[in-house]
């Protein structure tokens, strides 16, 4: 009986062990889809984000385009503005001196008149 009794406790061991291995091994299952859950969720949240960042990428790089066409147009137009001031500043001096009757100043005046005004 002692045989037996001795077999039937090594079985009773070796089905708690294989019980708790199957345990184990059940927890270790839940535990790797929880991770792949996670990884996807991840996974997602990073092509959210590259998506955003290339959008922001475009938007920044016509900023950009738009900075530098703005920059192009005020040198232009600050190159304007000089040759205009130059002409009116010209006339205004013409003016001045045909109001003074001043004819040397008045010749002098509409000489650079000529020279700034053409288009």
């Amino acid at each position: 009986m002692e045989h037996r009794t001795g077999r039937r406790g090594t079985v009773v061991f070796l089905a708690v062990a294989v019980g708790v291995l199957v345990a184990a091994t059940a927890l270790f299952v839940v535990l790797y889809v929880q991770k792949q859950t996670d990884i996807g969720k991840v996974s997602d949240q990073i092509g959210t984000s590259e998506v955003s960042l290339a959008d922001r990428t475009t938007r920044l790089a016509r900023a950009k385009s738009a900075v530098a066409d703005l920059d192009t147009e005020r040198t232009q137009l600050n190159t304007t503005n000089t040759k205009l001031r130059s002409c009116s500043d010209a006339a205004r001096n013409s003016v001045a001196a045909a109001q003074r009757s001043d004819k040397t100043a008045f010749e002098a005046a509409m000489a650079k008149a000529f020279i700034h005004c053409r288009r």
